[in-house]
């Protein structure tokens, strides 16, 4: 049921109406919100635990996704080249490649499998590929300094014949991002601030074709122009990406909502839901104030 709440026109009712979602979940919230005016300047509609970390999920895919495109940028065709999957990577949970037997995708299906449908196996593959010290260097370059890549997808640290991919502090998340750390990777994608017109084209076909609409864009308008990345847990919800106005007038809103709720909290995936209504509303709101 879409959120009830006093209506969102300015910066103002935005931190109120986050302020109330933040409230009636039992966790921890963590929001970003901005218009893109550059990749390092932001027009910020809304900050909140916006620089501490949570576990990632499968927004941990976002920087695998540009490191493939970062190292092949100027030889694109060689992303056709197929990439066996290992046994050893093809787990479960969402994905269909572990599915299929033997299957044979190329570069390209992998990274466009491991964020349109957030395949594990094929994530867990582009691992291998590139390596976990050139993931963390890419993501670093970007300005994703509290990125950190420690595991693959359906792995834990034990009961596995690889090792982890770095030192993991006691109590911290084995993947780990921040909302601000992903607003980062979105404003490069926006701006193509970093790699070429060439690969960018071809890095956001899957951003711009995930499936998965239950999280921040559960209640946008249909067909509204939205470019992301979710991730989920039993007990986490993390969605992030961009938003861009119909006709261009305004800068696109780059988001990140993420919520970790605490044991027998509130659903995660709803606080998620409601901050992406209230965010779209002051968004429209923006634009009528515009003309746009």
């Amino acid at each position: 049921m879409r959120p009830d709440r006093p209506p969102v026109e300015t910066d103002a009712d935005l931190a109120e109406a986050i302020d109330a979602i933040a409230d009636r979940f039992d966790g921890r919230l963590g929001v970003f919100l901005g218009l893109s005016r550059e990749v390092e300047e932001f027009d910020v509609l809304h900050r909140r635990n916006a620089d501490g970390t949570f576990v990632a999920a499968s927004t941990i895919k976002l920087p695998i996704l540009y490191a493939l495109y970062e190292a092949y940028d100027g030889r694109l065709d060689a992303l056709a080249e197929p990439r066996p999957i290992a046994a050893e990577n093809r787990v479960g949970g969402s994905g269909i490649f572990h599915l299929l037997d033997d299957p044979t995708p190329s570069l390209e299906d992998l990274a466009r499998a491991t964020i349109a449908i957030s395949d594990n196996a094929a994530t867990n593959q582009l691992i291998d590929e590139l390596g976990a010290e050139r993931i963390e260097a890419a993501a670093a370059r970007l300005g994703m300094a509290d990125t950190r890549l420690r595991r693959k997808m359906m792995a834990t640290l034990e009961g596995h014949d690889f090792e982890p991919l770095g030192e993991q502090p006691d109590g911290e998340p084995a993947n780990l991002t921040t909302p601000a750390d992903c607003a980062r990777f979105f404003a490069d994608v926006v701006h193509e601030a970093t790699l070429s017109p060439a690969a960018y084209d071809r890095l956001r076909v899957p951003l711009d074709e995930q499936k998965d609409a239950s999280l921040f864009a559960r209640y946008l308008p249909y067909g509204t122009p939205i470019a992301h990345k979710t991730g989920g847990l039993p007990t986490a919800a993390l969605d992030t990406g961009v938003v861009s106005a119909d006709d261009g007038g305004t800068p696109p809103l780059v988001f990140a909502a993420f919520a970790t709720q605490a044991e027998n909290g509130g659903d995660a995936g709803d606080a998620v839901a409601a901050v992406g209504d209230a965010a779209f509303e002051r968004f429209a709101a923006l634009r009528r104030e515009r003309g746009d």
